[in-house]
């Protein structure tokens, strides 16, 4: 089953569209999770909100190898702190937005 989405509704994607997140979301591979398909998109997604919220907030890395700067170049994000945060969580109410507007199966 395919979704059309327009993207003109959804600025902060829309201008992240050549990002490796925007291309994996829209013809990526997926996984199971709890009996259901999730794109790796989404999970890289939900893992990154974790980590990056805990780098921004305690100044701890999930794990050694962790780099920020593999989230900005992912998410097409830039800055640091505070305001790399809030650029990751104007992504997150565009995609949850996306995400529940979808029908239910």
């Amino acid at each position: 089953m395919s979704y059309v989405i327009e993207l003109n509704k959804y600025p902060e994607l829309n201008k992240r569209i050549n990002t490796p997140f925007m291309q994996e979301l829209i013809g990526g591979e997926g996984m199971p999770v709890n009996g259901n398909f999730m794109p790796h998109a989404i999970w890289n997604f939900v893992c990154s909100y974790r980590d990056i919220k805990r780098w921004v907030e305690f100044k701890m890395k999930p794990h050694r190898n962790w780099k920020v700067s593999q989230c900005k170049e992912y998410f097409g994000i830039k800055g640091s702190g505070q305001k790399l945060l809030s650029q990751f969580e104007a992504i997150k109410t565009e995609v949850d937005a996306i995400l529940n507007s979808l029908p239910d199966k």
